[in-house]
């Protein structure tokens, strides 16, 4: 169900839209669930910098939310619980996790002090919350963020800190999160085009897989006598 956060309503007019990279008209700050497209978000996503383009090499935002699907996944499945119950909410995470950063396919993401700044963060995050409620209101997801996906992002943040940029001393006080360590194994970060077709044969299995389960659901109709 769709939970549009509060924001300014802002009127759709030629001068507020972005074109995408199917061709599409898109309005970021009047967002629509049936506009989203998964090729728009891929595409754009494996083209965006994390970090605001401060790191060792290009990674990109397709990466990065590659990597959060994948763990947010495995510690899934590593919870307690029937097998059967894990394995479905493991995928629900999964595609959480590929999808958390979607937002920025549209509304770019900006620096950490300039959500925290008076006014204008909070007006940002007031529009970024509500793309990513109909963002998740396209593909069937919760409308908030799980948890789960927020601890393999933060851990993902880490390890892209450790791996991708100047630590310099003092640096790693600045994402402290207490109990969040780095992945034990390095990143190595696809190049664009790798990510983007990985992002989307990723997002392809996922939604597959579901649907398929969503039908073997789906009580068969009764024959008539």
């Amino acid at each position: 169900m769709l939970m549009v956060s509060e924001s300014p309503r802002v009127i759709r007019t030629q001068d507020t839209f972005i074109r995408t990279f199917t061709g599409k008209r898109f309005w970021p700050l009047d967002p629509k669930p049936e506009e989203v497209d998964i090729e728009d978000i891929a595409h754009a996503l494996s083209l965006v910098c994390r970090f605001t383009g401060h790191t060792y090499c290009f990674y990109s935002v397709a990466d990065h939310s590659l990597r959060v699907s994948k763990l947010a996944e495995q510690l899934t499945m590593a919870e307690h619980g029937a097998l059967s119950l894990r394995v479905k909410a493991a995928r629900e995470m999964a595609l959480w996790g590929l999808l958390h950063d979607a937002s920025e396919a549209y509304l770019c993401d900006v620096p950490s002090p300039l959500k925290r700044a008076p006014g204008l963060g909070q007006l940002y995050k007031g529009f970024e919350r509500k793309l990513m409620e109909v963002i998740a209101d396209r593909f069937n997801l919760s409308p908030h963020e799980p948890a789960v996906v927020k601890d393999a992002d933060r851990i993902l943040l880490k390890t892209e800190m450790r791996d991708l940029m100047n630590a310099t001393e003092g640096f790693s006080l600045d994402w402290d999160y207490a109990g969040y360590s780095p992945l034990p194994e390095t990143i190595f970060p696809l190049d664009p085009q790798h990510a983007e077709v990985e992002f989307l044969r990723r997002f392809n299995a996922l939604n597959t897989a579901r649907l398929a389960e969503r039908l073997a659901e789906t009580p068969s109709p009764r024959k008539a006598s």
